[in-house]
């Protein structure tokens, strides 16, 4: 009977099928009649939004939202963002029909229309926690006051074309490794920077190709003889006129996958000669007479000095991906809010995308993965202008996880939200494709991913040792847990319990220092057996995997619980809840290591992937309101977000 029962099923599915794509008016059967046709109803008509989504974007954005209201209007005004009307409004739409070297051009007359318009006004001259939330740049926070002086106010109005030139072909994520030299010149009092052989040519700099004026230049510093390693100086590589200074060379990167609107170039440097100020000196100096000057005399510290303003960078890095897996997701549940695929019954209405539970668990967890990520990227920012010389460290830790974590999010994030859209998805100009190319790289620079979460793995390890050796509490970097007793997660886990932001932190806290005793016992034992400590570390790097991203997830739900925290009672904070129980959840069913290494029973892990389907039949209510509250205006989502059957009518085709 079952399987009769089965057949039966299947046999009627064909049927079902077989009609869409027939249109057969006498089958009964038939759930799209010939006589009728596929209209779009805004999803706002349907569905309700039981918190305020303003207040909500508050939370999520919580500085400069005026600023960024303003810039986005900026932008959609602005015919250089190639504006184009579909089904009734207006898109930034990328502009894919240009060669690479009409993008080139058109990234310089958007950046001319963005700084004619002020947008870049203080961006290096402002001052205070404000401004820097804003900002960033090598030479305001490797220089002093004579690089400041002569050289922000031209950077910032773009007079000065600058570039950063660390990467070489030979060397990316081994900064220590370049092979670029400067020497000194006594009687000159110059620097002469040269470029010793093939691999050291820099490699992949934003800007070089064609426009930069000048670079910001990465190398080994040699001073009578003595190497006193990585520091950075100030060249000019082309005149006012954009013509190729003396002793330099420039050639193209090429075509990339993404971001073809910048244009890469390598740089060789052939006994350039510089002044001996355009040395950046905020950690170092030379004096006129050539001795080496610096407050910090052990070199690992002097570097870990020198390379710590570059944060800055990661920071953006991690901001913008989860900005990018925004615009995603809202296009996509927007799409999945309006577009119906199929019937539940015979001669019934086909049903919404995202009224499929496979359909929720496709895209709401990625949701409160990005809220989550939202919360951790405002703490990041927040350490990051409030910081001192003793939070360098936690600094460099959580950017660097927060960073790696952000963008292979976002990666997976859009190829989710690309095949959620169908064909759709697959069309340019409808953006998530388009972001997948442009956001590649992200994983890649400014870091490594996997070699930035070895170094989060390399940090914990070191904290490790010393509170062991010294035989004191754990202090810092969010380890503070480790003091107490180990957590115990309950043989039976109920709804409840899973929802609990104490039984999650507690799951979470679980993990990451059973991870670490075992990465720290397995280097030790390595290392026993007569192994380095570098070699021990890099045999173990299947526990450092686990431990980084451990420590990243704990690191992301303290900062959603701390958000909720701040929030009043009501629906908001109830549907925050959700969220973080959501996100929670999620990377507990996600991760391996829960099953592995014991943390969870096979049935409490049945119990959590139950739990997660409940949540997203609990948030489907609340989708639109969501994605409403990212602050996105229509105009930087894809036409699919909207009406997408008039964004494809035969009227919008150009004849």
């Amino acid at each position: 009977m079952a399987q009769e029962s089965s057949i039966n099923r299947a046999s009627r599915r064909t049927r079902i099928l077989n009609n869409h794509l027939v249109q057969s008016p006498s089958d009964p059967t038939s759930c799209v009649q010939s006589n009728s046709c596929l209209s779009y109803t805004p999803p706002e008509v349907t569905e309700s939004f039981d918190f305020e989504t303003k207040e909500m974007r508050k939370i999520l954005d919580i500085h400069n939202l005026e600023d960024r209201d303003w810039l986005f209007r900026v932008i959609e005004q602005g015919k250089v963002f190639n504006g184009k009307e579909r089904g009734g409004r207006m898109f930034v739409i990328p502009d894919y029909n240009q060669t690479m070297e009409q993008q080139r051009e058109m990234t310089m007359k958007r950046i001319e229309y963005l700084l004619e318009r002020g947008v870049f006004d203080g961006w290096l001259m402002k001052k205070g926690v404000e401004a820097e939330l804003k900002k960033g740049g090598a030479i305001q926070f490797m220089g002093t006051k004579r690089h400041h002086d002569k050289w922000l106010r031209d950077t910032e109005t773009f007079a000065l074309k600058g570039c950063f030139s660390m990467t070489e072909l030979g060397h990316g994520s081994n900064v220590r490794g370049i092979e670029t030299v400067t020497t000194y010149d006594l009687k000159a009092g110059e620097f002469v920077i040269n470029t010793p052989c093939e691999s050291a040519q820099k490699y992949w700099i934003g800007g070089a190709a064609n426009h930069a004026t000048h670079t910001v230049v990465f190398s080994q510093l040699n001073i009578d003889g003595v190497n006193q390693g990585v520091h950075a100086f100030i060249a000019q590589i082309r005149d006012e006129d954009g013509n190729i200074s003396p002793n330099i060379r420039i050639a193209d990167c090429g075509h990339k996958i993404g971001l073809n609107g910048v244009d890469n170039g390598r740089i060789w440097f052939d006994n350039l000669r510089i002044p001996r100020e355009n040395l950046l000196n905020s950690v170092a100096d030379v004096s006129p007479d050539g001795q080496y000057l610096s407050a910090i005399k052990d070199p690992d510290q002097r570097f870990a000095a020198f390379l710590s303003p570059l944060t800055s960078g990661r920071i953006i890095i991690a901001t913008s991906a989860v900005f990018s897996s925004k615009v995603g997701l809202a296009t996509s549940i927007r799409y999945s809010l309006s577009r119906r695929v199929f019937s539940a019954t015979p001669n019934g209405p086909e049903v919404l995308l995202l009224d499929y539970p496979s359909h929720q668990r496709r895209l709401l967890p990625l949701l409160a993965k990005s809220y989550a990520m939202t919360f951790g990227g405002n703490y990041l920012k927040m350490i990051y202008v409030n910081r001192t010389p003793g939070s360098a460290k936690t600094l460099h830790v959580v950017s660097s996880a927060f960073k790696a974590i952000f963008t292979w999010h976002n990666m997976r994030t859009l190829q989710e939200c690309r095949e959620a859209c169908g064909g759709q998805g697959f069309k340019t100009e409808n953006k998530i494709g388009h972001m997948k190319g442009e956001f590649d790289v992200q994983s890649t620079f400014e870091g490594d991913n996997t070699v930035l979460m070895q170094q989060v793995c390399k940090a914990l390890l070191s904290e490790y040792v010393a509170a062991k050796k010294k035989n004191k509490p754990f202090k810092g970097l969010g380890l503070e847990h480790m003091n107490g007793p180990v957590p115990v997660i309950p043989s039976n886990l109920t709804s409840s319990i899973l929802r609990s932001s104490q039984f999650q932190m507690n799951a979470f806290c679980l993990r990451e220092r059973d991870l670490l005793n075992r990465f720290a016992a397995e280097v030790s034992l390595y290392q026993s057996k007569g192994e380095s400590k570098e070699h021990a570390f890099m045999l173990s790097y299947q526990l450092a995997e686990d431990l980084g991203r451990a420590f990243a997830d704990r690191a992301i739900l303290q900062t959603f619980i701390d958000a909720e925290a701040n929030v009043t009672a009501g629906s908001l904070k109830n549907v925050l809840g959700l969220l973080r129980s959501m996100y929670a959840l999620i990377c507990l069913e996600e991760d391996a290591a829960f099953l592995r290494y014991g943390y969870l029973s096979t049935g409490n892990a049945a119990a959590v992937r139950k739990e997660v389907t409940k949540l997203c039949g609990e948030l489907r209510p609340h989708a639109l309101a969501l994605v409403s509250s990212l602050g996105i205006p229509d105009a930087f989502l894809g036409p699919i977000a909207f009406n997408w059957i008039d964004a494809n009518s035969w009227s919008s085709v150009k004849h």
